[in-house]
């Protein structure tokens, strides 16, 4: 199926998805880590969005910070490939290495986990693409003020802060689960 998505969608190439791929994980780590979902919001539906919400809720209802010291990512790969009527789906098994422990929010000092060997993880992602898909090269506006917006930064307005998802123009985190 890869082959075919390569067919209907001239500007896919795996290499890039990957690569895309493993941005989004760290950068979706690292928002855990520092406790504002902003960096990530343009790259996560509206589940997702959610979900790392809430992770981070608790963190900050336990006033703790969840560090993920020397994240790197060890393989990628594509696992399935779903092309649907209106949107593209793409399973990914991504095996990530990090030292995975909690700091005390206030004194930043361990509280627990593992903050001397690194942990190896095996992530289950599913990303999602519409069909048919706004082009990130023509300028993006915001619909909150009009102006231009860069989802390849953070997906929100420089103007007026609103927060805008990606759904309309790049692939979407759309499930994420770690074992």
């Amino acid at each position: 199926m890869l082959e075919e998505l390569k067919k209907l969608d001239s500007t896919f190439t795996e290499s890039m998805f990957k690569s895309k791929v493993d941005n989004i994980f760290v950068l979706m780590m690292s928002s855990i880590m520092f406790r504002d979902i902003t960096r990530i919001y343009s790259s996560l539906n509206e589940g997702m969005r959610h979900k790392v919400q809430e992770i981070i809720d608790e963190l900050n209802s336990k006033n703790e910070i969840q560090m993920y010291d020397e994240l790197n990512v060890k393989d990628t790969e594509i696992k399935n490939v779903q092309i649907l009527e209106d949107r593209y789906v793409i399973e990914v098994l991504l095996t990530s290495r990090y030292l995975d422990y909690k700091l005390d929010a206030t004194t930043k000092k361990y509280k627990s986990g593992n903050n001397s060997s690194r942990i190896e993880l095996r992530n289950h992602l599913v990303f999602e693409e519409k069909r048919n898909h706004k082009s990130l090269g023509m300028a993006a506006k915001c619909p909150n003020c009009g102006a231009n917006i860069d989802y390849n930064y953070s997906g929100v307005c420089e103007y007026c802060k609103e927060q805008m998802p990606k759904e309309d123009y790049d692939w979407i985190l759309t499930s994420w689960e770690s074992y």
